[in-house]
């Protein structure tokens, strides 16, 4: 059975007053009497009234609704970015709606037109890796709908953007397996399409151009998805090449992972005969064993300060060139654990 909501309207028609009267009532005004504001919160309390908080925001052009699309929800990443946003819209009195694009255009187009028809307030948004046509974020900005873009962010529509400083995790995680001796490091790159994968790859050969390393394009394979299958896959490929590297930096930890499988299956020991490094700072690569080097992003932060820029957005009643303009680069960080620590007499 289905109950329907008792209304305003339903408590002043029991006791044949205005709804303005009722509405009054509930909020104790001074003008309404005390035998009047009892008898309508006992008849409130009767009929189990509660406010339409969603109705009354819609009165003031106001939802209290924040979108929130990514690409894939399953990731460990992509899990601390929602609880950073989460926990920020919270405080600020904001819902939270989530969409997944699992990387395909058209879900992304119709994700973001429902969230738009839901009456959200403005929605935060890492694009998808196959989206090259960037004209329905344009039609969201032209209907005034506030737009945060994060991690993966278009490139050519003016809007807030927070991500990570990609090229100089990759930078520092390439630099540190040089530092630990390593002379032939090879990198799985992310798929072409990914927003993520060249600033990485140009960090990996800005780290061996400024250690007088060449790069050898043979040392780097491209990934379709970025998984741990590909990762396992690519690595075996590697051992089995004439001038094999003795070091492997991979777009993620997923594919990290798979590397580290396949090591294990060939029995090549890590880190003395071949050093591994990831990105994002997965929980996994804790745990692994080796334990995996990695490059911490903050998503927690990332999604934190996305919704401050989202809501200061919303809110702001002045000029927003500045903060449209706005760019927030948060600063990875070197995470150094057992794959990648060799001891002095094995360099």
């Amino acid at each position: 059975m289905i109950y329907k909501r008792t209304t305003l309207k339903d408590i002043a028609e029991k006791l044949n007053v205005s709804i303005t009267t009722v509405n009054r009532a509930l909020k104790n005004h001074p003008d309404i009497s005390t035998k009047l504001k009892e008898q309508v919160l006992f008849l409130a309390e009767q009929l189990h009234y509660r406010p339409n908080y969603f109705a009354s925001s819609l009165r003031k052009n106001h939802s209290g609704l924040i979108g929130v699309l990514l690409p894939k929800i399953i990731h460990y990443f992509s899990s601390t970015l929602l609880s950073g946003i989460i926990k920020t819209s919270n405080e600020k009195n904001y819902q939270v709606i989530i969409g997944e694009t699992d990387n395909n255009v058209e879900t992304e187009k119709m994700s973001l037109l429902n969230m738009m028809n839901s009456g959200v307030d403005g929605i935060i948004i890492a694009v998808s890796n196959n989206t090259t046509n960037e004209d329905h974020f344009v039609a969201l900005q032209n209907e005034n709908i506030p737009l945060v873009f994060f991690d993966k962010v278009p490139d050519h529509i003016i809007g807030p953007k927070v991500l990570t400083n990609d090229i100089k995790g990759a930078t520092m995680a390439t630099g540190h397996l040089i530092s630990q001796g390593y002379k032939k490091i090879a990198h799985i790159k992310g798929q072409s399409a990914s927003r993520n994968a060249m600033p990485r790859f140009m960090g990996y050969k800005t780290a061996l151009q400024k250690h007088g390393h060449t790069v050898n394009e043979k040392l780097v394979k491209e990934c379709k998805v970025a998984t741990e299958e590909e990762g396992y896959e690519f690595a075996l490929q590697y051992m089995k090449m004439n001038g094999k590297p003795d070091a492997i930096f991979a777009v993620n930890d997923e594919t990290a992972i798979g590397v580290l499988s396949a090591l294990r299956k060939l029995n090549i020991h890590v880190p003395h005969d071949v050093g591994v490094v990831g990105f994002s700072n997965s929980k996994a690569s804790m745990y692994m064993q080796p334990s995996l080097t990695s490059i911490e992003q903050f998503g927690f932060d990332i999604g934190k300060v996305a919704t401050e820029v989202l809501i200061e957005l919303i809110n702001t009643k002045t000029e927003v060139t500045e903060l449209m303009q706005r760019i927030t680069l948060l600063e990875p960080k070197l995470l150094i654990r057992e794959s990648s620590m060799r001891t002095q007499k094995n360099k």
